[in-house]
């Protein structure tokens, strides 16, 4: 063995050993930090696993007091009766999907977040920003923003802009690619519909979402028979998330649905599995477009996901609070969760180039970032369809609309 191979080898053990070392530490406590700050991070992103051991990681090394505990809830976070479920854990912090806003309120679990753990409003989206408050107070330091969108390959675009289902679905034909299965999907789509219908919140909540409105139950169901029901409503594929975006990035369809991370699983499909094959699509060869559930046209909506603070959470907790979101909102942060640029000890680096997230930061000024749009060029569209949509939040909306999705799924059939 050659001395450089020697010294690699040694690298590795010690490596190891540190890593090991670290984790009993970790899980034992540590007494050299003598508080401990508990984060529910929203789960549901591209390499969550490395995204919170580096975030736990950097904000530990930037505040050796604390100890910073990721509340993992991938198994419940949205279901009330879960015991993950993001309203039931013990957190000081909970980054909050903006559906359980008013829940969280009403119940007493979050207060104001201090303003120096906050961009300024002209900082955000104006989604983002809206996303996070409520009854004039920010409950919120926004984080990501998410909404539903229509990708189809450039070379094969609609000849005029899809402003309406029908119009949509004669495009589409039979090749949409998209997820028609779960309550918490099913819901959301069945809210944009009525969304779409009845462009007034008060003619929408409560009426349509305590009870089901089978005109906007129509739409969802013209939009299932212009898909691939192998696809669209396998319950495999719902829960192994990534294969409607590989299907997609090898041209298997005419358009797909999705949040913008979908692209993530396109662009990931593309240079692991299709490198040198002009038959998958690379970003520079999608384009996005509004997403019409209803004849009456689009009136588009998004979640915003947002950290929140416990009104537990007191004194040094607080601090210890406002420091981890001020790490939040910096660039180099976001830069690294976009691009996954952390290094895990947990996850193997893949032998092909990484590609971007495409989640969609609350931070305005990213979508101009250079970087990002040599490798993303779709933030600046993005950015236009997501800046001035509404943010809906009321009391039970996340259990009204996990009840109605659970209806359609079964009127849907198999």
């Amino acid at each position: 063995m050659s001395l450089r191979a020697k010294f690699v080898a040694l690298s590795l053990v010690l490596f190891v050993v540190f890593w090991i070392a670290w984790r009993k530490t970790a899980a034992a406590g540590n007494p050299q930090r003598p508080r401990t700050l508990r984060v529910a991070l929203y789960p549901y992103i591209p390499g969550f696993d490395a995204a919170a051991e580096y975030l736990k990681l950097r904000y530990e090394a930037e505040n050796p007091e604390v100890t910073l505990q990721v509340v993992d809830t991938r198994a419940d976070y949205y279901d009330h009766n879960g015991n993950n479920y993001i309203g039931a854990v013990d957190a000081d912090i909970f980054e909050l999907d903006s559906v359980l806003m008013r829940d969280f309120v009403a119940d007493g679990k979050i207060k104001e977040i201090p303003d120096e753990a906050l961009l300024p409003p002209g900082d955000l989206l104006n989604s983002a920003d809206r996303g996070s408050r409520l009854d004039g107070k920010r409950y919120g330091d926004a984080h990501w923003v998410c909404r539903d969108f229509l990708f189809y390959a450039k070379n094969d675009a609609p000849a005029q802009p899809i402003k309406k289902l029908s119009e949509l679905v004669s495009f589409v034909g039979n090749g949409l690619i998209i997820d028609m299965r779960g309550r918490s999907t099913l819901g959301e789509y069945y809210l944009m519909a009525a969304l779409d219908r009845y462009p007034d919140w008060a003619q929408v909540y409560p009426s349509k979402i305590t009870a089901i409105d089978l005109d906007v139950e129509k739409d969802l169901k013209a939009l299932s028979a212009h898909c691939d029901t192998a696809s669209c409503r396998s319950k495999v594929l719902h829960d192994y998330t990534g294969t409607h975006g590989a299907e997609f990035a090898r041209r298997k369809g005419k358009a797909l649905v999705g949040y913008s991370e979908v692209l993530h699983d396109v662009l990931t499909e593309s240079g692991a599995f299709c490198s040198g094959s002009d038959k998958c699509l690379s970003d520079g060869d999608i384009s996005v477009a509004e997403l019409p559930l209803d004849e009456n046209g689009s009136k588009p909506m998004a979640w915003v996901d947002s950290f929140t603070l416990s009104t537990g959470c007191k004194n040094d907790c607080v601090k210890d609070a406002v420091k981890f979101m001020a790490m939040m909102n910096r660039d180099d942060t976001y830069m690294a969760l976009l691009f996954q640029r952390p290094l895990s000890f947990m996850t193997v680096q893949k032998p092909y180039p990484a590609v971007p997230t495409y989640l969609m930061p609350a931070k305005a000024s990213l979508y101009t970032n250079q970087e990002l749009l040599n490798s993303a060029h779709l933030y600046k569209d993005l950015k236009i369809l997501a800046e001035n949509v509404d943010v809906p939040t009321d009391k039970e909306l996340n259990k009204n609309l996990r009840d109605l999705g659970k209806k359609i799924d079964a009127d849907l059939g198999p």
